[in-house]
């Protein structure tokens, strides 16, 4: 990486940084900071030339790993964890903390017990899919899958070992057996992640520039019945 790079990266590292503050300050002002959770993470990771790639695409931890912290009442200060979870756990781990009942069809896993204890697991590992690619991380292992059924090659790395992902433990005699656990676990993870949950409500085929008329706004329990249908005209 040149210097330059590095010099912008940490720039605008700092500039984040300060606008977190900003919030947080004003948050402490108002003394809204007593019943307000805050929640910092990102969409993805990003290369800078690790790998010889750049930006997201890949399935490195460089692209695939995001930062992930919770903040408020209930929440102990300065505890940290290498359990895997997923940004889709976000949304049942806000209802639990708010005292709100997650709708049946949320396949999210709240993280409150990680709160309670750090060496917690909601999951066994993380699920992430780009192009025709498929990856999870565990606490020690990335396991990536090329191809529906693998006929593309696999790659292994050991964390312990080579946080840079850099050897690819695959044909590894001595990992033979890790390997076959993580090919189990990654296609139960896969398998899963296809099931449509039950009472998801309504949904509709994306069409490329096709707008679709319908009224955001509607109103389901629990179960994902449809409680309420908002007019368009509301």
């Amino acid at each position: 990486m040149s210097q330059e790079i590095k010099e912008a990266y940490y720039a605008t590292i700092s500039f984040m940084d300060a606008q977190i503050g900003r919030v947080l300050d004003k948050l402490e002002k108002t003394g809204l900071d007593k019943n307000t959770i805050i929640v910092f993470s990102s969409d993805h990771g990003y290369h800078l030339g690790e790998h010889g790639y750049w930006q997201k695409q890949t399935l490195f931890d460089n692209s695939t790993r995001v930062p992930l912290i919770f903040s408020g009442p209930g929440i102990e200060k300065g505890i940290k964890s290498n359990s895997p979870v997923e940004l889709i756990d976000i949304y049942p781990t806000l209802m639990e903390l708010t005292g709100i009942k997650s709708p049946d069809h949320v396949v999210g896993k709240s993280l409150v017990p990680v709160f309670e204890d750090s060496n917690f697991k909601v999951r066994n590992s993380a699920l992430t899919r780009w192009r025709n690619g498929y990856s999870i991380k565990s606490e020690r292992y990335r396991l990536t899958k090329w191809g529906e059924n693998g006929e593309l090659g696999f790659e292994l790395y050991d964390h312990t070992n080579d946080k840079e992902e850099l050897i690819n433990l695959a044909n590894n005699q001595n990992y033979s057996q890790v390997l076959d656990s993580l090919k189990m676990e990654i296609n139960i993870r896969i398998a899963d992640a296809r099931v449509k949950p039950k009472g998801l409500g309504r949904q509709f085929e994306q069409k490329p520039y096709d707008r679709i008329k319908y009224t955001p706004g509607d109103l389901h329990d629990t179960n994902g019945k449809r409680t309420y249908l908002k007019p368009s005209d509301e």
